[in-house]
């Protein structure tokens, strides 16, 4: 039975992969389900932009939120940090010199273990450029990078958005198993095989889809409402 659902925000509940504006379908679709399960949001996006989202969606305070990719879990009103404090604003400001065109993200200065840059070029091109460099800064082993389509995010390496489920099921007690979890992203990837049904937007990266037990027709945030007002139910 399921009892917890947690949405992706960039790419699910926006209108695509491709904007920040939210598809009021899906928000209006994640408003009814309040009273009937517990609903939460796992992001890459920084707390305090979570924590207004999730106000300005409509749900309860109290509500379930991971942040920083899984870096901060916020339950109830209280905050758990789930990964190691490397600096990395310092390090993303040394690789900022190393790399022009690379700046930061409007949120730069609101997070604290994952961190946020853009650069207007090829995501994976600019991946492994980062790589390149931080192998030669020595920091390979600690730090790691990816994109979520939106921007460059640097984090502990062993920080994912999966520990964190895993950690918010505990604290809430009740089992992965009876959650849903539905994203668009490679970030998303390794939550598909904590919970009971991972579900991926029609829109999702092929390494997502190809990981997540559900695909759904439709893409981003129309898919959401298709999914919470016509499957989840049935689940």
């Amino acid at each position: 039975m399921i009892k917890l659902v947690l949405l992706d925000i960039d790419g699910t509940l926006t209108r695509d992969r491709n904007t920040e504006a939210l598809d009021p379908d899906a928000i209006a679709a994640v408003q009814e389900l309040v009273g009937n399960y517990i609903v939460g949001l796992v992001t890459g996006n920084a707390l305090i932009v979570t924590q207004a989202l999730s106000r300005y969606i409509g749900l309860p305070r109290g509500s379930p939120l991971i942040a920083e990719n899984g870096c901060i879990v916020d339950y109830k009103s209280e905050v758990h940090e789930l990964c190691e404090d490397l600096n990395l604003r310092e390090i993303a400001l040394s690789l900022m010199k190393m790399i022009p065109d690379l700046r930061p993200t409007y949120q730069f200065n609101y997070r604290k273990f994952d961190i946020t840059l853009w650069a207007p070029r090829d995501p994976y091109e600019l991946v492994e450029d980062v790589r390149d460099k931080l192998k030669r800064m020595n920091l390979d082993s600690k730090v790691k990078v990816s994109h979520s389509g939106y921007a460059l995010h640097l984090q502990p390496i062993n920080s994912s958005k999966a520990v964190a489920v895993k950690y918010l099921c505990d604290t809430i007690g009740i089992s992965c198993n009876d959650t849903v979890y539905v994203g668009d992203s490679d970030t998303d990837i390794d939550v598909m095989d904590v919970v009971g049904y991972g579900v991926a937007v029609s829109n999702a990266t092929d390494k997502l889809k190809r990981r997540a037990k559900i695909v759904l027709d439709k893409p981003s945030g129309k898919g959401v409402a298709d999914f919470l007002r016509n499957y989840l139910p049935r689940l």
